[in-house]
């Protein structure tokens, strides 16, 4: 609405001021022009302008007809500004642009106009045609490359979302499904040579993992399917550092000792550096699980007032291996380090001089955060 607005008015502006020419200098002249005709040319050409967005072609010949047979109307120049603004096919732009400029010279100036020495006539008709339509096409160029930055800034930010919802996704797949394959394999060793009462309780586990799995998929995908991700959050809390007691559980049911260390008061931690932090021991000890099952491990914690220290270690793999071999992709650790790096910290992953593994990683604290 506001575009039609401003042509609306650009369009009552030209008419009135190229009638207002156009009054001033008809008298003298000879033929039809020497009238209230030439008044109304000027009105019809300037009120034309109102359609110049939806048709700028109709529009430009109509005006560069009515230059040769009433001399040059105010309107003119507009009419191949925008041309140049709305038309992109260069076969229709350049021939009507040099139309405009030949007829700006002088073929449809009515007998008795104002005597014009050529270099002043050729100054005019650069003037009211080929200006415009270089500014036109400066206005068009500038106009495309705003949107091909408006694109790439949409595709980025697309691409940064479809990296998270991966890193989410991976971590949410590969910690729940490992530890489902795991208690299978229990469940299946277990059957026939205890009681159903442990059996149940395993399966029960299991089943407690998947539905946790799926309420934890459902969140994603629910973003996956909005519109708008931020409105599409889950509404449901995301696992943060205190959440780390459930972790050590969890792998400690399926046979993995796991001991959690924590040095230092726990501040107020902003939403992402917690959810990373976490994140981060989740991974290492999935990866423990897999490749290491059975290892005693280690996560340590360690809060300051400046950062948040995290070392998970497991020792040398003794040997034997889960009921079932886990997959692994490979793309866990280089999600994290993604996920750090963004954080400004630092992520260190490598084996230990004793055989086994160690994550470690650094997270600064924001200003204020203590």
């Amino acid at each position: 609405m506001s575009a039609w607005w401003g042509d609306a008015l650009l369009a009552i502006g030209v008419a009135t001021l190229g009638a207002a020419g156009g009054a001033a200098t008809s008298p003298g002249m000879a033929g039809w022009v020497n009238s209230p005709g030439r008044v109304a040319l000027e009105a019809v050409c300037g009120l034309a302008l109102a359609l110049r967005r939806r048709h700028p072609v109709p529009l430009a010949v109509a005006v560069i007809a009515a230059s040769l047979f009433g001399g040059v109307p105010f309107a003119l120049p507009f009419a191949v500004y925008n041309l140049a603004v709305h038309v992109r096919d260069p076969r229709v732009v350049w021939p009507l642009a040099a139309v405009a400029t030949a007829v700006a010279a002088g073929p449809g100036r009515p007998d008795g106009w104002p005597a014009t020495s050529p270099p002043q006539l050729v100054a005019e008709a650069l003037f009211i045609g080929c200006a415009p339509l270089l500014l036109g096409l400066y206005v068009r160029a500038r106009r495309d490359l705003a949107e091909r930055e408006a694109r790439g800034q949409v595709d980025r930010a697309r691409t940064e979302e479809r990296a998270r919802l991966a890193r989410e996704m991976h971590d949410v797949v590969t910690h729940r499904v490992s530890l489902m394959v795991l208690q299978a394999g229990s469940l299946r060793m277990l059957a026939g040579q205890v009681d159903g009462e442990e059996v149940r309780a395993v399966a029960e586990q299991i089943r407690a993992t998947g539905a946790q799995a799926l309420d934890e998929l459902r969140a994603v995908v629910g973003v996956l399917r909005a519109g708008n991700p931020v409105e599409a959050a889950p509404l449901t809390p995301q696992p943060d550092l205190p959440d780390l007691d459930t972790l050590v559980r969890e792998s400690r049911a399926v046979g993995v000792p796991v001991e959690l260390r924590v040095t230092g008061e726990a501040p107020d931690l902003p939403p992402p550096l917690g959810r990373t932090a976490y994140r981060i021991v989740q991974e290492a000890l999935t990866n423990a699980r897999k490749h290491a099952y059975g290892a005693p491990v280690t996560v340590d914690v360690a809060y300051s007032e400046q950062r948040v220290v995290l070392r998970v270690r497991n020792a040398a793999p003794p040997g034997r291996r889960p009921a079932e071999p886990l997959p692994g992709g490979g793309a866990g650790l280089l999600g994290l380090r993604e996920r750090v790096t963004l954080l400004g910290g630092a992520l260190r992953a490598g084996p230990t001089p004793s055989g086994g593994f160690e994550v470690g990683a650094e997270l600064p604290l924001p200003a204020g955060a203590a």
